[in-house]
C-alpha cells in the first residue's frame, strides 16, 4: 500500500531528474486505492460528526491530488520535450504507464507530421520570380539583390518604385540602385 510520503517522493524525483522516473500502472492504481481509502475515513469521520478529523482526511486527499497533479504535469513536460527533440524513445517507453505510452505515440506522429510538412514544403518552394522595373534609360540600369523589405517609394524624377521583397533579384536604375545597396536593403549582383 503506499502512502503520502511515497507521493512526495515520486514528485521529488519527477521535479529533480531529467529523465522520466518509472511509474507503473499498479503504482497509479495504488495512488487511486489511496485516495478512495481517504475518502472512505471522511465519510466515516462526516457520520461521526468529527468535523476536525474530517477537515484533516480532506485536506490530504487534496494534498495527494495536488502532488500528483504535479507528478503528471512534470512527466507530460518530460514527454512532450523528448517527442519534439527525438530523443531517448526507447529508454522513455520503458518508463510510461499505458495511458502515458498512448500520449507519447500520439504526441510523436503529431511532431513528426509537423516537421515532416514543413521540410517538405520547404524543399517544394518554387524559385520567386524577378521583378522587373521599368526605365526610360536601358543603359543606366544594374541587377540588385534585394536583401531586406523595401516599401514603394517616389524617386526624384517622379517614379515610383517597389515594393520589393526580400529575397529577390531586380533591374533597376543605377542611381535608385546605389542609394538602396548603400542603406543596407540591398547588395550588387
Amino acid at each position: 500500500m503506499i502512502t503520502y510520503s511515497e507521493f512526495i517522493r515520486i514528485r521529488r524525483q519527477e521535479q529533480e531528474d531529467r529523465t522520466l522516473t518509472k511509474l507503473t500502472n499498479e503504482t497509479l492504481e495504488e495512488m487511486k486505492e489511496y485516495i478512495a481509502i481517504n475518502k472512505k475515513s471522511l465519510e466515516e469521520a462526516k457520520k461521526m460528526d468529527d468535523l476536525k478529523r474530517a477537515e484533516e482526511i480532506s485536506t490530504q486527499i487534496k494534498n495527494a491530488i495536488n502532488t500528483l497533479d504535479q507528478i503528471i504535469t512534470a512527466r507530460m513536460g518530460k514527454i512532450a520535450n523528448m517527442t519534439i527533440q527525438g530523443t531517448n524513445i526507447d529508454q522513455a517507453r520503458n518508463n510510461l504507464t499505458s495511458e502515458e505510452l498512448i500520449l507519447f505515440d500520439n504526441m510523436l506522429k503529431l511532431v513528426n507530421g509537423h516537421k515532416s510538412k514543413i521540410i517538405r514544403e520547404v524543399k517544394e518552394v518554387a524559385p520567386k520570380e524577378m521583378q522587373k522595373v521599368e526605365s526610360e534609360d536601358n543603359a543606366n540600369r544594374v541587377v540588385i539583390k534585394i536583401i531586406a523589405d523595401v516599401p514603394r517609394f517616389v524617386w526624384k524624377n517622379n517614379k515610383t518604385y517597389g515594393p520589393f521583397s526580400f529575397p529577390n533579384v531586380v533591374e533597376i536604375d543605377r542611381d535608385v540602385a546605389d542609394i538602396l545597396i548603400k542603406s543596407g536593403k540591398a547588395i550588387g549582383v
